[in-house]
């Protein structure tokens, strides 16, 4: 085949997998994903489309874009339609399916899109329509010329008297003879043949390597390897090598794990693995100790494929022989697979000047300290700096959390009290990320240190307790320190507690009322009063009166029943509800979920009364309507008295009925 032929053939394949594959999918990820639409392109489907006639078939075909903006399920139905015209089941569909496929290409302008349909032409095309395919032979778009040449050929059935004997490569050539030989006198063939200037000649001499002989050949290819130059054909060599299984050839592989060229260093490495992963293992400290970083992942990511104990062996005896890049692969390898006999070297690398090393060091003693290392890794992160210090506190307070004897709570509650003052901040951060009784008590009693900056650590540290131990002493502060900052800060600190923790208002209360009266901010005692509200569904079980017919047993009881199990459906709009609240209450929210399986959109209002005469409107959507939701709509509104609430439906964009499947009213208790 030519080249013309080829750049049309890679055309071809480019366009039908740009337009089936995704940039991110493979050919199987893509199928997996469009398992449901391929389903559907079966015989009795594809009989059916046929059946359709002509605007069937043109509108399939109209799927066929340039730029691979195809359609891909359309493609594959296409391609499968040429197969069943040519089967017995679809021969009588095949000359109307070709004319559709000859009318498409003569409408299409674009060369790929014209190429596409003749390359289906010439599988499923007839004798009959050589003379129109011919006459894309004079077109001057890029490939058209040449795949209808092909095709009118395809058509006709006159290939084999045109076509000249196709003669036999010279790897057809070096396969047949190496098939004469016995296996024995294969490999000095196979050695010459790797030598030649063509690669892909090479190829051939290595696939056939890769099962030929044993341990003799083995030390003929090695010796090969031994001289090999260029990058290219040491990893034909590697590969081949690695595939053989004889690992008398690991000596010699091994040496190339220090090869310039890292493809080289990675072929290396993948054959010692494949080969004896042991064999890689013993390498490793001899690469570690003189690791460059810009070979970090390469060698890591070989020692993953390890066992754990291969790993101990091979970087824990000889990890203070490492540099720096070699000790970070060495950290991470034994932070990964908790080799807590490793944890020394942990703390050892806590003191490197190199701050990604002491990195390392917390990320590995984060996952295997024990409880002896409590006192060190406490003074250790109390001296962190930096980047580093996060990354301490967090190995701190991972191994504190692990520990069930004490010890790291202890350690932390000494250094609370004993650090000097520009270690105490990272100290009491520390202890918010642990949480604990003592821990607690330490921090509180920092919040009346004499150094202001101590004493507004404590209170950020308080706010950003585990848990809600901390609010009786936010509260404090929030109404007693002298210090407006502190107060601001305690304030923001219970607000977050209430919004992440588990908070026992009631309990919590009667230390609120007793503090609330000193508090001099009125914002922040609104704030906080704010928190402390109850709300409370006066609406649930309340009787319930429409002025309209209900659906079915859609009754008007379940507009206020509590679940979204049942609803009450009006026949139509627009449509009210009354509802008796019993005794007048103070109302600020409602809630309000609607039927929304179909993005349809209710028009409402809400209005309320004392007496059941005098209404005033308090919160609705008339201006502002939105499909409604599986959450519903929740709208806050000014306090308001009353003891009756009239619901008016306006407006279904779907249809004249009303479906709503819960109303609350809320009203709400402040401290």
């Amino acid at each position: 085949m030519n080249h013309c032929l080829v750049n049309v053939t890679l055309a071809l394949g480019l366009f039908v997998a740009a337009a089936t594959v995704s940039a991110q999918d493979t050919a199987a990820q893509w199928a997996n994903k469009q398992q449901a639409a391929l389903a559907t392109i079966n015989d009795a489907a594809l009989a059916d489309l046929l059946k359709q006639g002509a605007p069937a078939l043109d509108a399939l075909l109209a799927e066929v874009k340039t730029g691979y903006a195809s359609d891909p399920v359309a493609i594959t139905r296409i391609a499968a339609l040429t197969q069943y015209v040519m089967r017995p089941a679809g021969a009588s569909s095949r000359a109307a399916y070709a004319g559709a496929l000859l009318a498409a290409a003569q409408r299409a302008n674009d060369a790929d899109v014209i190429c596409f349909f003749l390359d289906q032409l010439r599988w499923c095309g007839t004798p009959q329509q050589a003379a129109a395919i011919r006459a894309f032979e004079k077109s001057d778009k890029p490939g058209v010329a040449t795949l209808a040449a092909m095709t009118v050929q395809a058509v006709t059935d006159v290939r084999t008297s045109k076509v000249a004997p196709v003669e036999p490569t010279r790897h057809v050539t070096l396969n047949a003879e190496l098939a004469t030989l016995p296996v024995s006198a294969r490999t000095p063939h196979l050695l010459q043949a790797f030598d030649d200037p063509d690669l892909s000649y090479a190829g051939v001499a290595m696939a056939r390597a890769r099962t030929t002989g044993g341990a003799a050949e083995t030390r003929l290819w090695t010796g090969k390897l031994a001289t090999a130059t260029d990058p290219v054909r040491k990893v034909m060599l590697l590969d081949m090598l690695g595939d053989r299984g004889d690992k008398n050839a690991c000596a010699a592989i091994a040496p190339f794990l220090g090869d310039a060229d890292d493809t080289v260093v990675f072929a290396a490495r993948q054959a010692l693995i494949r080969l004896d992963p042991a064999a890689f293992a013993a390498q490793l400290p001899a690469l570690l100790k003189t690791l460059p970083p810009n070979r970090l992942a390469l060698i890591r990511d070989g020692a993953r494929q390890l066992k754990t104990v291969q790993i101990k062996d091979a970087v824990v005896r000889s990890y203070d022989t490492f540099n720096d890049t070699g000790k970070k692969v060495a950290l991470e390898l034994i932070k990964e697979r908790r080799i807590t006999e490793a944890a020394h070297l942990g703390l050892s690398a806590l003191d490197s000047q190199d701050e990604n090393a002491a990195i390392a060091g917390f990320r590995l003693l984060r996952e295997i300290a024990g409880s002896d290392m409590a006192d060190t890794l406490v003074a250790k992160t109390l001296a962190s700096r930096g980047r580093v210090t996060p990354e301490a506190q967090s190995a701190l307070a991972a191994a504190a959390r692990r520990d069930t004897t004490g010890a790291y709570t202890a350690a932390l509650v000494k250094a609370l009290a004993n650090a000097p003052d520009a270690q105490k901040t990272i100290a009491l951060e520390s202890a918010a990320r642990i949480g604990g009784t003592e821990l607690l008590k330490a921090v509180e009693a920092s919040l009346t240190a004499p150094q202001p900056d101590v004493a507004t650590a404590a209170v950020r540290a308080l706010a950003a307790w585990p848990d809600a131990a901390a609010l009786p002493s936010l509260l404090r502060v929030a109404a007693k320190d002298p210090d407006a900052r502190r107060q601001t800060l305690a304030v923001r600190g219970v607000a977050k507690l209430f919004n992440t923790c588990q908070v026992d208002k009631k309990a919590l209360l009667p230390t609120w009322r007793t503090l609330r009266a000193d508090m001099k901010n009125a914002t922040n005692q609104a704030t906080i009063d704010d928190l402390f509200k109850e709300e409370v569904n006066v609406a649930l079980g309340k009787p319930v009166k429409t002025d309209v017919p209900t659906e079915g047993n859609n009754l008007p009881a379940h507009l206020v029943d509590g679940t979204l199990e049942k609803a009450w459906h009006g026949a139509r709009t627009p449509a009210q509800a009354l509802i008796d609240l019993g005794t007048t209450e103070t109302l600020s929210a409602m809630h309000i979920t609607f039927y929304h399986a179909d993005g349809r959109t209710y028009t409402f209002k809400l209005e309320l009364s004392t007496d059941g005469k005098t209404w005033k409107e308090v919160a609705g959507n008339l201006n502002d309507a939105k499909p409604a939701t599986a959450e519903g709509l929740r709208l806050s509104f000014a306090p308001t008295p009353a003891r009756h609430a009239r619901l008016t439906v306006i407006k279904n964009s779907a249809n004249p009925a009303v479906h709503v499947q819960e109303l609350k009213l809320f009203s709400s208790t402040t401290p």
